[in-house]
């Protein structure tokens, strides 16, 4: 077995093919015009035992590589290319259209299994790789063959990247072949909720079909939700009584003003309700501390999966069937973690989980907009009802966010609040976690910093590191900021000892960035810059400043990811973190010179000749 990742480039007079061997290292490169390519190029996609990776290949390059492989001269090749990008041309519709077929045996494609909709540059800059660069060459070109080494090296750099981002993918991946293995059908190109549609097509016979959108709905709650307070249990008849209304375009639900533009308030809490989990209003730039106190979270555990299974919603459109096979799921994985069989708990998880995401498109087998409404509406008020009794024991409700809650309470009360969250659990059937802080920072329910009682963090939203998930956005500011509130270090200690690659910013530029006159690409990566001379990076199109790039210096080749450079600009990382503990509301423990850092001179008034203002 061999794994290849691959990538094609195409223009009117050169198509290029370049594998790398993940294993060995080895690259694969053969050009159209050169003797017997189409011949040698069948050949090694054909190899027995090899697997081509690539990213979005089943939409552009698998179609590029047929045609190649089948004599097509490089004109029409890029005409093909043209259909697929520039008209959008389906990929079975363009093998039809130029009468091609498949000629790759086994291949991979990572856009689904990536865990967002962004480019491959925009994972290059996510993991940090070397060099991010858009086609050197316009793609109407006719090239030299001097021109040739430019694009080799270009298709060279994207597939390092795709080899990288499949490293990182790793884990994922593996999951994919046990759920191909389990279910009988290639799943290793599949996002999670196309995984968990693919399952139950397999295992309970499904059939892909035009779904029909009910014109309305409605919401039938489970006999364990009743509040005390009047307010709150007026809204709940309020939401059963009500008959929802469908999108017949999209099978979207239509929610009501009273749901989607109205927020509950009830004692010192506010909160948004809506398709989506709950989420609380009243915890923007607040810092709690535990002090004397106990803050924790309390989530519900598997919190979707058990409210489709322990709240007797049966869809219209599947049946009893559905819940039955759902059952049987969660009740292997459930065998698993016990087993601690790791694989068979991911595969599991996924089919669990991933399910709820095909429940409101009306084009999945698994389409079921009562289900979704039932789960997301349960979610909600079965929060809310545990809020109201936490409360009534004494707790105080610091936010809430679609599967639990953080709350804070005297330490006398510990054994009351325990009591409260067992028997409520015993009554709705829903197993509950606590996690304890020392600290926790919020600039918004979604975008936190706490910290644990063994003083490690759990960073959510803007501060979170980096991942696969976001942008660069000069992490070192928000990881000083952590370590300031878990340890008392300062902010300018943490950020001097960071990694250059932590000061890093990247965001992507619709129609590409430049800096004094050169061209950058459509992601642009930068750091900040002590020299004043520097001019901010502008859009390509219109020369408008890209925002955040005062002082920034464009860093598209990133060669040393640990050594600092000589103009970088400590200061300014500095003055954000300290800007990030006031957005999390920790301005009272900073000290007046940090604040200061910060503030605005003021404004000058100017005297007029004749002496007044």
């Amino acid at each position: 077995m061999s794994t290849w990742v691959f990538d094609t480039e195409t223009l009117p007079n050169r198509t290029l093919f370049c594998a790398k061997n993940v294993e060995t290292g080895e690259w694969f490169d053969v050009w159209r015009h050169q003797p017997d390519a189409p011949a040698r190029l069948l050949k090694f996609v054909q190899q027995p035992g090899a697997t081509l990776v690539g990213f979005n290949n089943r939409f552009f390059d698998n179609v590029i590589v047929a045609a190649f492989c089948q004599g097509r001269q490089e004109i029409e090749i890029k005409r093909i290319a043209d259909d697929l990008i520039v008209a959008d041309t389906a990929p079975w519709v363009a093998m039809r259209k130029y009468n091609l077929r498949e000629v790759i045996l086994d291949s991979i494609d990572l856009v689904e299994v990536a865990p967002s909709f962004v480019g491959l540059k925009a994972y290059g800059a996510r993991m940090h790789m070397p060099r991010l660069q858009d086609m050197p060459i316009k793609h109407t070109a006719f090239i030299k063959p001097e021109q040739e080494p430019l694009l080799l090296e270009y298709c060279h750099n994207d597939v390092d990247t795709t080899a990288e981002l499949l490293r990182q993918l790793e884990k994922e991946v593996l999951l994919r072949v046990e759920m191909s293995r389990a279910y009988g059908v290639d799943m290793r190109s599949k996002s999670d909720s196309q995984m968990a549609e693919q399952a139950y097509i397999t295992s309970m016979g499904l059939k892909r079909a035009d779904n029909t959108v009910p014109p309305t709905i409605r919401y039938i709650a489970p006999e364990f939700l009743r509040f005390n307070d009047p307010g709150l249990q007026a809204l709940l008849d309020r939401v059963v009584s009500h008959t929802f209304e469908m999108n017949q375009r999209t099978g979207h639900v239509i929610l009501p003003d009273f749901l989607g533009l109205t927020t509950v308030k009830f004692n010192q809490g506010e909160y948004q309700l809506g398709v989506g989990g709950i989420h609380s209003t009243h915890d923007k730039q607040v810092c709690h501390v535990a002090g004397d106190e106990v803050i924790t979270d309390i989530d519900a555990a598997s919190f979707y999966p058990s409210i489709i299974l322990e709240c007797g919603f049966v869809p219209a459109a599947l049946g009893q069937r559905f819940v039955d096979e759902y059952r049987n799921i969660y009740n292997r994985r459930l065998e698993a973690k016990r087993n601690g069989d790791k694989v068979t708990d991911g595969t599991l998880k996924i089919s669990l989980n991933g399910t709820f995401g095909k429940l409101a498109s009306r084009y999945s087998v698994l389409y079921s907009p009562d289900l979704m409404l039932a789960v997301t509406l349960t979610g909600q008020f079965t929060l809310l009802m545990l809020i109201e009794r936490l409360e009534a024991a004494g707790a105080v409700t610091l936010s809430a966010n679609t599967d639990g809650i953080a709350i804070r309470y005297e330490k006398r009360l510990m054994d009351v609040v325990n009591r409260v969250v067992n028997e409520f659990s015993e009554l709705s059937r829903f197993q509950f976690e606590f996690t304890p802080y020392r600290v926790l920072a919020m600039k918004d329910v979604n975008n936190y910093i706490a910290v644990k009682p063994d003083r490690s963090l759990k960073v959510k939203g803007i501060y979170a590191p980096l991942s696969l998930r976001k942008n660069p956005t000069a992490q070192v500011a928000a990881d000083a900021v952590g370590q300031w509130l878990a340890h008392g270090i300062p902010f300018m200690e943490t950020i001097r000892n960071a990694p250059f690659q932590d000061f890093i910013s990247a965001r992507n530029v619709t129609g590409g960035g430049q800096q004094s006159g050169e061209y950058l690409g459509k992601v642009v990566r930068w750091y900040q810059s002590n020299d004043p001379a520097l001019e901010p990076i502008r859009y390509a199109s219109n020369g408008n400043k890209v925002p955040k790039t005062d002082g920034a210096r464009a860093c598209m080749t990133l060669l040393d990811r640990v050594a600092h450079p000589a103009d970088l600009d400590f200061d300014w990382y500095h003055k954000e973190a300290i800007k990030i503990a006031v957005a999390v509301g920790c301005e009272r423990f900073l000290t007046a010179e940090e604040i200061a850092i910060i503030t605005p001179p003021p404004k000058v008034t100017k005297r007029r000749k004749n002496g007044t203002r």
